[in-house]
């Protein structure tokens, strides 16, 4: 028989993108941050173009203030449950950049919200959720509304 070692979550990363399950994941990150006394980020990817013709389009203010605005969001949902939260930007692809930012901050738990798209609608629009639970080298919680 093997011993169990507990699982100390000191640190929580919820990528949102400002749709109702990825609010619902800060709501239950936030629970879990104030039950443990964690640290909670979170994380929002802007895209970017596909052709490289259209990076300087992608590159508007537009999308970084949308950015803003889902991250502030899910700020002051976080803040309501009493808890103290880091907001975080990046550009790129979502899936890429999640896990670029959960090697570089070391969140003991990932927690996001997943559409729960199947058959061909999920692989005609990919699975951001699926992406990063399969390949994050940490625990990955996945909420369903």
């Amino acid at each position: 028989m093997t011993a169990s070692v507990p699982l100390v979550v000191q640190r929580i990363l919820v990528p949102v993108d400002g749709s109702p399950e990825s609010l619902a994941a800060v709501r239950l990150a936030s629970g879990m941050a104030r039950a443990f006394r964690a640290r909670l980020t979170l994380l929002h990817v802007t895209s970017i173009a596909e052709f490289p013709a259209l990076i300087a389009e992608s590159e508007d203010s537009a999308e970084e203030e949308r950015g803003q605005l889902v991250l502030g969001e899910a700020t002051k949902l976080a803040r309501a449950e009493g808890v103290s939260v880091v907001a975080e930007l990046r550009r790129g692809r979502a899936a890429d950049q999640i896990l670029r930012f959960a090697t570089k901050f070391h969140p003991d738990l990932i927690v996001m919200g997943t559409r729960g798209y199947k058959g061909a609608k999920g692989v005609l629009l990919g699975s951001v959720s699926q992406a990063v639970s399969r390949r994050a080298r940490t625990s990955v919680v996945l909420v369903r509304r």
